[in-house]
């Protein structure tokens, strides 16, 4: 196995991770460090402590409605969130909110990661924005065997209309994975990971099914 295919996991969900200073630590939090830009996509890391967070930004030329029906279909990430090899939906509370499982592939002899997340969608009636949080949910179910359960993870999706069918999007991801993870290995995930997931999006999105969906709960 490849080493690079193990960076899937800072990108991973496609869910995104963002951790809120308080008002008493916020001096203490680092500064963004944009890593690049490209294929339309800027990326900037930060690590506090032992917990690195990622963000990028882009914008993609798509309806609101058929991003959301792509991030709905759970069994459907390992085809677009990089480095994900197995997701299945756990428990659907409404079309708003869910819990989900995750694989992460890490290259050996690291183990491989999984994490459950709750997902949460709200969008803002006025300027149609649309927010989707998760958080980790460490014992949702048992852990498996020669599988490290991520103990924290964080994402947050950020989904604004823009002019002439451009929606403009903010990710960030808050995550630990769990064990010691080297340098290099993490420089590659912020290096690779955002980009991939992002071109196998707007991919997927040119499928008519993205392109004709229609959701009761998301206002265009």
């Amino acid at each position: 196995m490849h080493p690079n295919h193990f960076f899937k996991l800072l990108i991973f969900f496609l869910v995104y991770v963002f951790a809120s200073p308080t008002a008493s630590d916020a001096q203490s939090v680092p500064e963004w460090v944009f890593k690049n830009e490209k294929d339309n996509v800027k990326v900037y890391y930060r690590k506090t402590a032992e917990i690195y967070e990622l963000k990028l930004t882009t914008s993609i030329q798509t309806s609101l409605t058929g991003l959301i029906q792509l991030f709905s279909e759970v069994e459907n990430y390992p085809l677009w969130v990089y480095n994900v090899t197995e997701a299945k939906l756990l428990k659907k509370v409404t079309e708003t909110e869910m819990y989900y499982y995750s694989r992460i592939d890490f290259p050996w002899p690291m183990n491989d990661r999984d994490v459950i997340m709750h997902t949460n969608l709200v969008q803002n009636p006025v300027t149609k924005t649309v927010v989707s949080t998760s958080t980790s949910v460490y014992d949702f179910i048992a852990t498996k065997k020669d599988v490290v359960r991520m103990p924290v993870t964080r994402t947050t999706w950020k989904m604004t209309p823009g002019k002439n069918g451009w929606l403009y999007i903010e990710y960030y991801l808050y995550s630990d994975p769990g064990g010691s993870i080297p340098d290099w290995a993490v420089n590659m995930a912020i290096d690779m990971g955002p980009r991939e997931s992002i071109k196998a999006i707007r991919k997927l999105l040119n499928e008519p099914k993205y392109q004709s969906a229609r959701l009761a709960y998301i206002k265009e």
